[in-house]
């Protein structure tokens, strides 16, 4: 299969997937401007989803590139579906915080190529902001681990 059918066919997935969430958030509550409901954030990641998809296709159609085979097991490519896949497995043992910035200190490391001092104050960051955010502003208490 080409670079440019590949794509194509994944913007439609992810589309189909997008229209799949805002459909399913659509009918769950949405809250108020102040007090989000449980919808409102699937719907919102459902939306943006169907637009970068759109962005997506737009630039697979647009594109002047030769459609090369793709190669399949490609290591940042494996390296994120790891990650994405011991979140699940660790969010309740070390909590949502240590789980999520070590998963974003690992993708930085090993496929942005970013320094791990650079990682780890770049996921202390972005944590701080995760547990303001949802701590916070929204009352959400996220697992918090053993710690």
């Amino acid at each position: 299969m080409g670079a440019r059918r590949a794509g194509l066919l994944a913007a439609g997935a992810l589309a189909l997937i997008g229209l799949l969430f805002a459909w399913q958030a659509s009918l769950m509550d949405l809250g108020k401007i102040g007090l989000p409901g449980p919808g409102f954030f699937p719907l919102l990641l459902g939306g943006l989803l169907v637009v970068f998809a759109a962005a997506i296709a737009i630039e697979g159609r647009l594109a002047s590139f030769k459609d090369e085979p793709l190669e399949f097991g490609h290591a940042r490519v494996l390296i994120t579906f790891a990650a994405l896949l011991a979140v699940p497995l660790l969010f309740e043992l070390l909590g949502a915080y240590i789980t999520l910035g070590l998963m974003g200190a690992v993708l930085l490391v090993f496929i942005a190529r970013v320094s791990l001092l650079l990682a780890v104050v770049s996921s202390a960051v972005g944590m701080a902001a995760c547990w303001y955010l949802f701590g916070e502003l929204l009352g959400v208490r996220l697992p918090i681990g053993p710690f």
